[in-house]
């Protein structure tokens, strides 16, 4: 098994990001207070391959969320997850999902994309 938040971590503290959302986060904060916010979360992790019993290829699931504020100058949910989806691309992640959620709270936007990757464990 790899440190796949590790891989989160780096991918996505990349200078793009932090350009549109003001905080970003590998895990929920009891309230979020700056925005634009994302947060990444490890949704999954599996073995995929094996060789001579042992794992060789791991399969990572990362969820992403995108908290935004709709009244004031902020990014919205679209422009930020735009920038998200390519530096994630770039470093071989596929979207298999991009959605945006209702959200409770007035003059807050939240939108969820979740991204899958097939990681060499050797």
């Amino acid at each position: 098994m790899i440190n796949a938040k590790l891989i989160y971590n780096t991918v996505l503290n990349d200078e793009r990001v932090k350009a549109v959302a003001k905080t970003v986060l590998d895990a929920y904060p009891e309230t979020i207070t700056k925005f634009p916010c994302v947060v990444y979360l490890d949704a999954s992790q599996s073995d995929k391959e094996f060789a001579d019993n042992l794992p060789t290829v791991d399969s990572l699931g990362v969820e992403v969320h995108i908290f935004t504020k709709t009244v004031g100058n902020y990014k919205t949910t679209t422009e930020i997850g735009i920038v998200i989806a390519n530096v994630m691309k770039e470093n071989e992640f596929i979207c298999t999902s991009n959605r945006e959620v209702p959200d409770t709270e007035d003059n807050i936007k939240h939108r969820v994309m979740y991204f899958i990757r097939d990681v060499y464990a050797l």
